[in-house]
């Protein structure tokens, strides 16, 4: 299975929830949906609604709260990230939808 990892806005958004224990409904939704991408990544389901500028794919996440989305893009043998190889799992924005 392939790694995955959260950008500082990603992991400021994941952690929120963890803290407040009312918002763990929406923290187990979060979870489903980053578990499904990182197990297959390369899932029709996964990659139905793309971005172009930045390049990545967009989940949607219904939770208690609303409407969330996951921005996510597959490691490239181009991207320089640390600890992550080509196919990891990068997620670039995690939260509500915005309006």
């Amino acid at each position: 299975m392939p790694d995955l990892a959260l950008s500082n806005q990603a992991l400021e958004s994941y952690e929120a929830l963890e803290h407040d224990q009312r918002r763990w409904p929406t923290l187990d939704k979060v979870e489903e949906a980053l578990a499904a991408i990182a197990d297959e990544p390369g899932s029709r389901d996964h990659r139905l609604r793309r971005f172009q500028d930045p390049p990545c794919f967009v989940v949607p996440v219904v939770t208690p709260e609303g409407d969330w989305v996951v921005l996510w893009r597959q490691v490239t043998e181009d991207d320089e990230f640390p600890n992550l190889v080509a196919g990891d799992v990068y997620v670039l924005y995690l939260g509500a939808l915005p309006t």
